[in-house]
């Protein structure tokens, strides 16, 4: 019998919906999808460019869950840095969740997290 990966989905709003604290504000309006994103508690890739790190599932896309850096998966080159109240968002969302594995290696290194300073 296989055992099911755990690990923990998230879709980001729209970034007009999340304020600067990282908290999403209640608005009457589509939602417009920045990507769904998947951190593995425990992961079976390559863990470039952090661990833990986000595995976007509708492009090729890693997300470095201290930083913000967006790497691509295929080259591993940079492209883009998320919005810092959209890091916070994401960093609400993970502290909110029950899987201890993945908060404590964020609270270990939380000197590191640049979006929160």
């Amino acid at each position: 019998m296989v055992e099911e990966e755990e690990f923990l989905e998230f879709e980001i709003p729209d970034y007009d919906e999340i304020t600067t604290d990282g908290k999403r504000m209640l608005l009457e309006k589509q939602i417009k999808q920045n990507g769904i994103w998947k951190i593995h508690k425990n992961d079976p890739d390559d863990i470039f460019p952090s661990d833990p790190h986000a595995d976007r599932r509708d492009e090729p896309e890693k997300l470095n869950l201290y930083t913000g850096d967006v790497y691509s998966k295929v080259t591993k080159k940079f492209l883009y840095t998320l919005p810092k109240k959209v890091m916070k968002y994401i960093y609400n969302q993970l502290m909110l969740c029950k899987e201890d594995t993945i908060k404590n290696k964020l609270k270990a290194r939380k000197e590191e997290i640049v979006y929160l300073k």
